[in-house]
């Protein structure tokens, strides 16, 4: 059915929480991740199917996709699906496997709008953002497995002096910034070599953040980034 149309039916549906959601929309299957664990006591009252899913990683998601066609009995489909990914997964590998692999830093999150940098979040070593650096053919300059999203200082940026920055801020215009007033932050320290040579990004994309099925277009952003020499459009 329609959700979208259901909600507009009732008043005030950006006002709920989850619960109400669950109450109007009766769906016949909610799909949570584990550290959605309290909501399992709700649905089980309520009488909802729920499958808890991982996403932790790509082999997590790809495994999911079948899970859930097969589940929703679209099975044919999800495998067409996750052949077309593998696919997408193993031409990026194919171009970059005998290149260079720059050292990249990503930020996942910080407070903006000050004109400098503060508490910012970066992607540590063993996690969904360090595999997919890997598959576009880079290398995460914060290599340590110790924490998955540490906080870094500017003396820590200085420290770990990547080739490539890629800043992600999905929701840009809800803060009301733009993409010039992000990158004139990373100036404060343009002693390290990305803000140097011009090579700090910005990725404003909702999927940039979200691990699901859409990190596939997210895959082929860095490697478009890393690898700008590659002729990617002629592929």
């Amino acid at each position: 059915y329609n959700t979208g149309q259901i909600l507009k039916e009732h008043d005030k549906p950006w006002s709920w929480n989850y619960t109400i959601v669950l109450a109007v929309l009766k769906p016949d299957l909610v799909i949570i991740l584990p550290e959605h664990e309290n909501m399992q006591d709700y649905l089980a009252e309520l009488g909802i199917k729920y499958m808890v899913v991982k996403n932790k990683k790509v082999s997590d998601i790809i495994d999911t996709i079948i899970t859930i066609g097969r589940v929703c009995g679209a099975e044919k489909r999800a495998k067409e699906l996750v052949k077309n990914l593998k696919s997408r997964i193993q031409m990026i590998q194919q171009k970059t496997k005998d290149l260079s692999k720059p050292r990249v830093l990503i930020s996942i999150g910080r407070t903006m709008g000050s004109g400098s940098l503060k508490d910012v979040y970066i992607t540590g070593g063993n996690t969904y953002f360090d595999e997919l650096l890997s598959y576009a053919g880079g290398r995460n300059a914060f290599e340590s497995n110790n924490m998955e999203y540490p906080v870094l200082s500017a003396e820590g940026f200085l420290h770990l002096n990547p080739d490539i920055i890629i800043d992600m801020v999905p929701d840009i215009e809800k803060r009301g910034l733009n993409e010039n007033m992000v990158l004139k932050e990373w100036e404060s320290i343009s002693g390290i070599e990305a803000v140097r040579n011009n090579r700090v990004y910005v990725l404003s994309k909702d999927y940039s953040v979200i691990p699901g099925p859409r990190f596939i277009m997210l895959l082929e952003d860095l490697a478009r980034i890393i690898h700008s020499e590659i002729e990617w459009d002629k592929m």
